[in-house]
């Protein structure tokens, strides 16, 4: 019998038919694995070298609940950051990299054991002083980082996040790009390269004085920019379609069934990515004067955003600062049933000092969720215990020390 070849991650596969039927054969009972018994993605442990504040830290985190506490400026928020940063490779708090690296040193490393419904991955980045960065996988130099994205994927909720409804719109592009992000690295490309064509574009808008030379060569970039807009914009609409029915489901628990959600998202019309392009390229030429004028580009998926509406109302302009809590919390809670749902185990939950920021109320609502996930809580004092075992820590500057519980 004839050998056949394929590739798969990576691997070139070599193997009989019988051998394909029984491969094809587990795999299908593998998905039904995954989906019967719900995995949880669980961090194992976490190493950290000149991070921050951490010069020489291990960790090593249990399945359930891990409460890390301390008083301000101990590293508490530094701990999680890392492990936000080995899962989207950016940090929530800032763009200067080298302000992840210990003072006095060369650089920062830190490593990652983490148990997924297929096996073990480890996680490795390394930062210099400059503010470089490298990955590495199962020991493996990673080319792209688009490869990074799914090895851990995290839902983080810090106080910043309670901004999301009131805040600029991206502020809210920034949550639907990270979320998408750690499910497709293909889409992290895409947003790499509408930002080379959409500085390019700008760039032409900005210096080229000669109208009919602009005109000229405006049309390339015009193309190009809406054929990569078009499968971003379609990606986020798909996203938001996904996340309107659990957030609108999450806010009625949240509220007792007081508050209902909707949510839309705000950008070219369009379904399908040909529709979505045609209607771009017909607002890019019918803008073209005002981009001029303003030296930019004016519309496209950097100037896009979502539009809540709580009660039949703006939420930006008619909901109390309560309302707009429940509002985030619920879209955590839509957040951690679409990841769980697209790679079939439960992401990891970080609660970094957000619990302080909760009404009681809404802290227990949380705390009803967080069985389902491995969750790691930061914070100064913790008024209430779980009711299941949970792991306590202490963080006194940068060192970690495992508690009573």
């Amino acid at each position: 019998m004839r050998p056949l070849s394929f590739n798969i991650f990576h691997y070139n596969i070599v193997a009989t038919k019988k051998q394909v039927f029984w491969l094809f054969i587990l795999s299908l009972v593998y998905i039904f694995l995954c989906l019967w018994y719900n995995f949880t993605m669980r961090i194992c442990s976490v190493k950290l070298t000149n991070y921050r504040n951490y010069q020489d830290a291990s960790v090593s985190l249990d399945t359930g609940i891990t409460m890390l506490s301390g008083k301000n400026g101990q590293g508490k928020t530094n701990f999680v950051e890392s492990i936000y940063f080995a899962s989207t490779t950016k940090s929530p708090r800032t763009s200067d990299l080298s302000d992840l690296v210990l003072d006095g040193k060369d650089g920062a490393r830190a490593e990652f054991e983490v148990e997924r419904n297929f096996g073990k991955v480890n996680i490795q980045f390394v930062i210099s002083k400059k503010g470089e960065k490298q990955f590495f996988i199962n020991g493996n130099q990673v080319s792209k980082l688009s490869e990074v994205f799914g090895n851990l994927v995290v839902v983080y909720f810090c106080p910043q996040d309670l901004r999301v409804v009131s805040a600029s719109p991206d502020v809210r592009r920034d949550f639907m790009d990270t979320d998408i992000t750690q499910l497709s690295g293909s889409y992290y490309n895409l947003l790499v390269r509408y930002n080379k064509i959409l500085m390019q574009r700008n760039k032409l808008l900005k210096f080229e004085k000669d109208r009919e030379s602009l005109e000229r060569q405006i049309e390339v970039w015009n193309e190009q920019l809406a054929s990569t807009a078009s499968l971003i914009i379609k990606t986020r609409k798909g996203f938001i379609e996904k996340l309107k029915e659990p957030t609108n489901e999450a806010i009625k628990f949240i509220s007792s069934f007081k508050d209902e959600l909707k949510m839309e998202y705000v950008g070219a019309r369009g379904t399908t990515a040909q529709e979505i392009k045609e209607e771009l390229l017909k607002s890019l030429k019918y803008n073209l004067d005002r981009d001029i004028e303003l030296g930019y580009t004016s519309i496209g998926p950097h100037r896009d955003d979502i539009y809540f509406e709580l009660n039949g109302k703006d939420a930006r302009n008619f909901s109390s600062q309560g309302q707009q809590r429940s509002i985030i919390l619920a879209l955590k809670f839509a957040e951690m049933q679409i990841l769980r749902d697209e790679i079939g185990e439960s992401p990891v939950l970080i609660l970094d000092d957000v619990f302080s920021e909760l009404d009681p109320s809404r802290q227990k609502k949380l705390y009803e969720k967080m069985s389902e996930f491995q969750t790691i809580i930061t914070g100064t004092n913790f008024k209430f215990r779980p009711e299941s075992e949970y792991k306590k820590l202490n963080v006194t500057l940068g060192v970690i020390k495992e508690r009573k519980a």
